[in-house]
């Protein structure tokens, strides 16, 4: 479902209007309530990227932390959101259209339109590869070991042997 309250990033529905190249202002291809959606989606998508840096409530993006003085998104973010959420306009817009995408062909008229699923295919690479580009992905990794002392083993630099008498 689209969002239809305004939230405090729809400065950035023009940048990514012209990110997807809607920019015929007669006639949209995308409603603003999908593309505010998309935004807020790409900045929870992008949560594990950077270690939950905004918060999300109700549709209002906000930093984490306590003083509401900062910006919403800094200014670095701006083009990670927008890509994040271009691909998930895109990524929605070729599961839409999968299965009309095909071709077919008689003894008169042949018709293919895979060529234009390869090329939404390869739109959304470019933008992943460019986020990839501006931002380290998450990987899972385990975290290091901390060693610490264990009192009442032999040879522990913490304890005194004390003989026995």
């Amino acid at each position: 479902m689209g969002i239809l309250t305004v939230t405090n990033v729809d400065y950035l529905l023009m940048d990514l209007r012209l990110h997807l190249g809607d920019t015929n202002a007669g006639a949209y291809r995308y409603l603003d309530e999908w593309l505010r959606a998309a935004l807020i989606g790409g900045v929870k998508a992008l949560q594990s990227w950077w270690a939950s840096r905004y918060v999300v409530v109700e549709s209002i993006v906000g930093p984490d932390t306590y003083y509401t003085v900062t910006p919403a998104v800094a200014h670095a973010d701006e083009r990670p959101i927008i890509l994040m959420a271009s691909i998930i306009i895109k990524g929605g817009s070729l599961e839409n259209s999968a299965y009309s995408i095909g071709s077919w062909r008689d003894n008169e008229i042949s018709y293919s339109n895979i060529a234009g699923g390869q090329m939404r295919d390869a739109s959304i690479m470019r933008d992943w590869n460019e986020l990839n580009g501006l931002l380290k992905p998450p990987t899972k990794q385990l975290l290091h070991t901390k060693k610490n002392s264990l009192p009442g083993f032999q040879n522990n630099r913490y304890e005194t042997m004390i003989e026995p008498k």
